[in-house]
């Protein structure tokens, strides 16, 4: 009984702040793109906050995640998966521009065998989630009504 209740105190301690910090990354993400409109790439501007905001997407799911486990007391693989091609995604992203300019140099190829990683990376997680989500739909229920039997 006492486990359970610590078990739900730091699950719930890490939920609020998980929300606490994503709520302050939100914030300092559009104030640092808002502040910095003027000055610099505009293209690089926009790079920054979708990297940003992908970043408060992975803590948006892992709060997600662990409303889950607090309710249901199991802890889900896909959730994980799913925050795995986001972070994946994300570096994507925040590598490509920082690849332009790399064009001519020698870290450039390590720079694109890095996004060939990452892309596999998304790939074979995302064909993960679509099995599990197909094998999930695929198993019998198991309730039994008050009229049937087993």
């Amino acid at each position: 009984m006492v486990l359970r209740y610590g078990e739900f105190f730091l699950n719930a301690t890490v939920a609020v702040a998980l929300g606490v910090g994503g709520v302050i990354l939100l914030g300092a993400v559009v104030y640092q793109f808002l502040h910095g409109l003027g000055h610099g790439s505009y293209v690089a501007r926009v790079l920054a906050l979708l990297s940003g905001l992908l970043l408060v997407f992975i803590f948006t799911e892992l709060i997600g995640t662990l409303r889950v486990v607090i309710a249901t007391r199991q802890v889900k693989a896909e959730p994980f998966l799913i925050v795995g091609i986001v972070a994946a995604i994300r570096r994507v992203l925040v590598i490509g521009a920082e690849a332009e300019n790399l064009l001519g140099k020698p870290q450039f190829r390590d720079v694109m065998l890095e996004i060939g990683v990452l892309t596999a990376t998304v790939l074979v997680l995302g064909i993960t989630v679509f099995v599990l989500r197909t094998a999930r739909m695929e198993e019998p229920e198991t309730k039994h009504g008050p009229t049937e039997r087993a």
